[in-house]
């Protein structure tokens, strides 16, 4: 059996004929740091050195992960930046509406899931040093 057979009897049942799917057992999850952790879902994202995107409910990360190409999340970013996805002002708290409406002093940064593996999370660690270290030799030139 060739290796390539064998490397695709080894992946899950969601992976056949997905081209989009990824292997997350190690992936680098970020939410937002403005996610509730009493709230029914939250969002996280993976993002692949091939610019793919993984989504998923970190509350309940079994119930799946859905896949973008980079131009979907694109799509999407651009989106979400003009406010088609919105949630109706009268779902919201005071606060969540001042934050939506962008009227908050609250500044939404990523941060890493707490359900990174070791590996994982080394390798969060890992990219925030890159981009630290990028950012001192940016700032000298």
């Amino acid at each position: 059996m060739s290796e390539q057979t064998e490397a695709k009897r080894d992946l899950p049942p969601e992976a056949m004929g997905n081209e989009k799917w990824h292997d997350t057992t190690d992936a680098v999850w970020m939410r937002s740091s403005l996610s509730n952790p009493d709230s029914e879902a939250i969002v996280e994202v993976a993002e692949f050195d091939d610019g793919f995107r993984a989504v998923r409910d970190g509350k309940s990360p079994e119930k799946g992960t859905l896949f973008f190409t980079p131009a979907e999340w694109e799509a999407f970013v651009l989106g979400a930046r003009d406010g088609e996805f919105d949630i109706p002002e009268e779902y919201l708290t005071e606060e969540e509406i001042r934050i939506q409406r962008g009227q908050s002093e609250v500044e939404a940064t990523w941060v890493p899931s707490p359900l990174l593996t070791p590996k994982a999370l080394a390798e969060y660690h890992r990219r925030r040093q890159e981009e630290t270290e990028k950012g001192s030799t940016d700032e000298d030139v």
